[in-house]
């Protein structure tokens, strides 16, 4: 038969749909639809033409079962496997096709990017599936309006290869196969998508008519539809930081920690927890600015997100912009003839320094002090994490850089670093992670997590003098020991024992989240009416990156005394750290004496964005530790000179009466009246 010919038997052939909601939302029977018209293709197919035209167990599809309701959430009421062949050539109208039921009416969004499919991609030797993976969906039609507006939407899943292989060639051609744990869609206005579990494998025997070794057998195609155990989870957040690093002054350890709890029956069942795989987007920000100074703050406001000046000099530094009034650095000073910076915003092109031509991130708080790691973040100068993720969402200034991947194109690139820590970076057999899309199957036994310290270096004099000053030379820097975890541990009565702070230590999480941490605890081990089930909570550590936070001077150019720059210490400070969006888990593995059992997860995406919190070493105001140096050193001077002060001071006398005798023997020479005889001068 001619290309032409099977397009056109193709165009009148009978397609089955077959159909399945999770079992334990409602069973719905399978559907069979047929096609509308002879010259429309699939992917453009009206939703609610294909359900009316469909039939289920012989009986016309009846709107009646699908009412409006808004105490019930979106179901996935078709699962469609559209024109498969076994010959390649016959392919290319082969693909798969979802019909959601939204009872709320909700107003999902269409952008592929923002809606996915979770689907199994390998199996064991046995058949059953040891990996999952997203795919996204593409909208083909939703109802627009009248009676049924929203309740109804048609998406075509987008494959993409996987080891270099797509659906059809993983797929046995007799018994097609699909696992599919969830699918995950987005509201307009949301942040973050929502998994609606599916938790169904097809198996799909036969071909539509014109698709099988019999090109002029009518339709055989049916679906076998068997309940697909999945894990659903709540995935909480919470985060770490150690007072020192291996990179030195500046620099903190950073622990990304997610918890939930699974069911007890599975571990009972399949073992220990052996793998978690999880995807998301990783980004490093760019210097945020928070700053107690009204004046620098409103001053300095009309330039966020702009770039100062003309183009840079010869030297690939900036013009000083007047305008502003202000500047910024970090050990701002003088050098020989030279002034030089560290980092510095509108320093001016007088200045060796760092260049940074625009400022993306600023906030004015109360008051700043040094990094507490039991305090609120507001009541030492930080910012919560909240509205630092409400600013990223909201920012509108540039785009000079592009736009980020996600949440439909709305967050500036600009905002963020062109790459992600050197040290967070993989690529293994478990995963990739770069920035951007990461994923990755954390092992728990040897994908440890650990923060090393500054004094686990063993920095030298120098080192310590360098970093943090002149006194940590002579006492030896500071002290903290570094740590190792694992990435996944199983939560015991004896880990939450103690005051907040002891459990906060010992757990490696924030000690403002270790209530809710308890409360997670305490709900999953009581078990509440015959609808509840004993659970354990897990502790899943899947991050370790580089915070950095360092004071900033505020500089006011020629405005001190003798018209020399007036620094502000201690009313500012930049911070840097790594951010995770879409973070979202993927499957578990258990291990029960070498045998390994995947289990997919229903989890909606989590934003990970932490608290920006002030630097370990905040200068005050008024350096008082340089004023009592500086008085121990006179001491220790007078003390070395006082054998020899007397004889300094009669020196320092006699050069200092110089000028004063000069001046009163020029007087007297004036004043003498001529003698015959020569008279000496007088005695002082």
């Amino acid at each position: 038969m001619s290309y032409a010919g099977r397009k056109n038997r193709f165009l009148l052939c009978i397609i089955a749909l077959a159909t399945v909601i999770c079992t334990l939302l409602t069973m719905v029977h399978p559907i069979v639809a047929y096609a509308a018209e002879s010259e429309i293709s699939f992917d453009s197919t009206n939703v609610l033409d294909d359900l009316q035209s469909s039939k289920v167990n012989g009986k016309a599809f009846d709107m009646k079962d699908y009412p409006f309701n808004e105490s019930k959430d979106i179901q996935v009421i078709s699962f469609v496997e559209y024109c498969y062949s076994y010959k390649a050539n016959l392919r290319d109208n082969y693909g798969l096709y979802v019909y959601i039921y939204n009872p709320k009416g909700l107003n999902l969004s269409t952008n592929e990017k923002q809606n996915k499919i979770q689907m199994a991609v390998s199996y064991d030797a046995e058949g059953n599936p040891n990996d999952y993976e997203k795919f996204s969906l593409e909208f083909c039609s939703k109802v627009e309006s009248g009676d049924y507006k929203n309740l109804f939407y048609k998406f075509k899943v987008i494959d993409h290869k996987v080891n270099g292989t797509t659906f059809s060639d993983r797929v046995n051609s007799n018994a097609r196969r699909y696992d599919v744990s969830g699918v995950e869609l987005t509201t307009y206005g949301a942040s973050s998508a929502t998994e609606y579990g599916v938790c169904g494998t097809y198996v799909f025997t036969g071909f539509a008519e014109g698709y099988g070794p019999d090109a002029n057998a009518k339709s055989t195609l049916s679906c076998n539809i068997e309940y697909l155990e999945t894990i659903e989870l709540s995935v909480k957040h919470t985060f770490y930081r150690s007072e020192t690093s291996a990179l030195g002054a500046g620099h903190q350890n950073q622990l990304d920690t997610v918890y939930f709890s699974v069911p007890k029956r599975f571990i009972d069942t399949y073992g220990k927890l052996q793998h978690i795989k999880a995807e998301w987007y990783e980004y490093k920000t760019k210097e945020i600015l928070v700053t107690s100074n009204t004046d620098f703050y409103n001053a300095a406001s009309p330039y966020i997100g702009v770039p100062l000046g003309n183009s840079p000099n010869e030297y690939g530094l900036y013009e000083y912009v007047e305008d502003i009034g202000y500047s910024l650095g970090i050990g701002a000073g003088k050098a020989g003839d030279m002034y030089v910076a560290q980092w510095g915003w509108n320093l001016g092109d007088g200045y060796l320094h760092v260049p940074t031509n625009v400022l993306y991130y600023m906030f004015l708080v109360d008051d700043i002090e040094e990094y507490d790691p039991y305090a609120e973040t507001k009541t030492v100068g930080g910012i919560q994490s909240n509205d630092l993720y409400e600013y990223i969402k909201n920012y509108r200034k540039s785009y000079t850089s592009g736009r980020l991947p996600i949440k439909d194109g709305t967050i500036s690139a600009d905002l963020f670093e062109s790459d992600i820590d050197d040290s967070r970076k993989m690529n293994n057999e478990n995963g990739v992670i770069k920035k951007g899309y990461s994923y990755y199957d954390f092992d728990a036994d040897v994908d440890l997590q650990t923060l090393q310290s500054w004094s686990s270096t063993s920095p030298s004099f120098w080192d310590n003098w360098l970093n943090f000053g002149l006194g940590a030379a002579f006492t030896g820097g500071p002290n903290e020991a570094s740590k190792t975890v694992a990435p996944i541990q199983i939560l015991k009565a004896s880990d939450l024992t103690g005051t907040n702070a002891e459990i906060a230590e010992r757990l490696l999480v924030n000690v403002n989240d270790v209530d809710a941490i308890k409360a997670e605890y305490n709900n999953a081990v009581t078990v509440n009416g015959t609808n509840d089930e004993e659970k354990v909570v897990v502790m899943f550590r899947f991050a370790t990156s580089d915070y950095y936070s360092e004071a900033v001077d505020i500089i006011e150019p020629n405005a001190g005394f003798l018209w020399s720059d007036k620094h502000y210490e201690g009313e500012a400070y930049i911070a840097q750290e790594s951010v995770f969006f879409d973070f979202d888990i993927i499957q578990l593995t258990f291990n029960k004496d070498g045998e390994y059992t995947v289990i997919p997860v229903v989890s909606s995406p989590i934003d990970i964005v932490n608290d920006i919190t002030p630097p370990v070493n905040m200068p005050d105001e008024v350096d008082w530790w340089k004023i009592a140096l500086a008085l121990i050193l006179v001491v220790l001077l007078l003390v070395l000179l006082a054998p020899v002060l007397p004889y300094i001071i009669q020196g320092i006398g006699w050069v200092v009466m110089l000028p004063v005798k000069a001046v009163k023997a020029i007087k007297n020479g004036k004043n003498k009246q001529p003698k015959d005889d020569y008279d000496d001068f007088d005695d002082y």
